[in-house]
């Protein structure tokens, strides 16, 4: 009973603190860089973000369409999780 009610009591904290993130069409967001779209040759000290890009589309919640400053459409929808938003 106390491991579930602890468990309750830190949930409860970590919720309150939590600030969701919520992106709309139009907003401008950097990119996480992944080991796929990594350069290789940057080695540990490259970049972690890239971008900016901004918001074209809503595809699901949370599943955003980006497109380059350039105006090229990146091939694939991106997930909230590994975008964060971009201050001009």
């Amino acid at each position: 009973m106390r491991n579930v009610a602890y468990k309750q009591c830190i949930a409860k904290y970590y919720n309150s603190r939590v600030k969701p993130q919520a992106f709309t069409t139009g907003d401008w967001v950097m990119r996480k860089v992944s080991l796929a779209t990594k350069n290789p040759n940057e080695g540990t000290l490259g970049p972690t973000w890239e971008g900016p890009y901004k918001i074209t589309k809503v595809c699901r919640p949370e599943t955003f369409q980006l497109r380059d400053p350039k105006g090229k459409t990146l091939p694939h929808p991106w997930n909230a999780d590994h975008l964060k938003y971009y201050y001009k």
